[in-house]
């Protein structure tokens, strides 16, 4: 903490606040690129650069690439840990502003037990080594940090041999089944369904929550309800559901961790897109959709369509589109993208499939599977679904479109 004269007349105090590691709900799970926070309270002209310590390594960055004003009195500091690359075990990560005028300002430092492990975790370690990607970086995150196309860490059913099995929307008879048609197809309808008291509880409380404002939905709207695993314990329970953790474990070959919900009362009317613009790990393959109903899915209510196939396509990043990261929730720049899908289902001649499941159905999908949502004709029919999105535990996960490292918990089956 040190004094600042802001002018002749006024002094202001200059403090730093804890460091935190934003995207972990757990503090003893430490994996993966990690996103560390902190705040800055005050302010200078020039607040210089960054130097960031951490695992024997030093990083001094620009001021720039990690600070933004969070308030008119406060920044936030962001810089990001490859974790990958440092031993696993406990380390140490401090930090210290060093101001234009000299002096220094130093936030207290963070202690974490870091642990990568699997055979997943050592491949993509030794990618990054060999890429020579950095261990300390700024806020911002992009592809072009990750070895694409030159590295040894693949998703084995990404060169998998594909058996010709028949296109299906029924429930699948086991996981062998619903794993072959998921590498044919780029989905699968698994055997088990969520039981219907679930169903009862999770459309009970969500009803409740968004009543008392713990969840924002303006009713009628097609809009996405963020985060209902936070507030309810029946969205929580949804997305521990042991046979989609079970599932998604024996397909990724790794543990799945869970990043989100979005919750949907009625249809999401979404363009056609892949996930892994928005949802990207390294290497590409190790993320999935688990879409469930909530509901008997009626037609014209905005139903879920896919394009069966369409996840061999391979993925589109940022980068190869030209396009930055979204600012402020704008994402009209990213129409390029709705280009290139369409451009890709001309191309390949892939074929639109409108899915509409019973009450409790779970649908699985591949990363790359090109998928949206109907128009929804009949407004006066909902479409009450959930979507989780899991990446497999030892991968690189991040949002490329945002250009930030993707919230991640490694969940024990309930």
């Amino acid at each position: 903490m040190r004094m600042i004269n802001t002018n002749e007349a006024a002094f202001l105090e200059l403090s730093a606040t804890n460091l935190q590691i934003a995207n972990r709900a757990d503090p003893k799970d430490m994996f993966g690129l990690l996103s560390v926070k902190g705040y800055v309270v005050g302010q200078v002209d020039d607040y210089g650069t960054l130097t960031v310590e951490f695992a024997g390594h030093t990083c001094t960055l620009p001021a720039a690439q990690v600070m933004w004003p969070q308030s008119e009195n406060t920044r936030c500091v962001e810089f990001h840990l490859l974790t990958h690359l440092i031993p696993n075990g406990v380390h140490e990560v401090s930090a210290k502003l060093n101001l234009a005028d000299g002096q220094q300002l130093d936030f207290p430092p963070l202690s974490l037990n870091i642990s990568n492990d699997g055979p997943l975790a050592h491949q993509v370690s030794e990618d990054l080594r060999a890429f020579n990607a950095p261990l300390i970086t700024g806020r911002i995150i992009d592809s072009s940090l990750f070895p694409y196309g030159n590295g040894t860490a693949r998703a084995w059913f990404n060169d998998a041999t594909v058996e010709d099995v028949d296109l299906s929307f029924e429930p699948a008879n086991d996981a062998t089944a619903a794993q072959k048609h998921l590498l044919r197809w780029g989905f699968c309808v698994l055997h088990e369904q969520l039981p219907s008291d679930l169903i009862e509880n999770f459309n009970r409380d969500l009803a409740s929550a968004i009543a008392v404002g713990d969840l924002q939905y303006r009713a009628g709207s097609s809009d996405r309800i963020h985060g209902a695993h936070r507030k309810i314990p029946a969205a929580r329970a949804v997305w521990l559901y042991p046979p989609v953790i079970d599932f998604l474990e024996s397909f990724f070959k790794d543990t799945p961790c869970a990043c989100q919900t979005l919750t949907y009362v009625n249809g999401s009317e979404q363009d056609a897109h892949q996930d892994s613009i928005h949802l990207t790990p390294y290497p590409s393959g190790f993320m999935c959709g688990v879409w469930i109903a909530l509901q008997d899915i009626e037609a014209d209510s905005g139903e879920l369509f896919v394009y069966p196939g369409s996840h061999r396509s391979g993925s589109i990043r940022a980068r190869d589109l030209g396009v930055g990261k979204i600012v402020n929730e704008d994402y009209s720049p990213y129409h390029v993208f709705a280009t290139a899908i369409e451009n890709i289902i001309e191309q390949e001649g892939y074929e639109k499939v409108v899915y509409r499941p019973k009450a409790g159905q779970i649908l699985v999908w591949h990363e790359n599977l090109i998928h949206g949502g109907s128009p929804r004709a009949d407004q006066s029919r909902s479409r009450l679904s959930v979507v989780s999105h899991y990446y497999a535990k030892g991968s690189v996960g991040f949002y490329d479109s945002r250009g930030e490292a993707a919230a991640l918990e490694t969940l024990a089956k309930m």
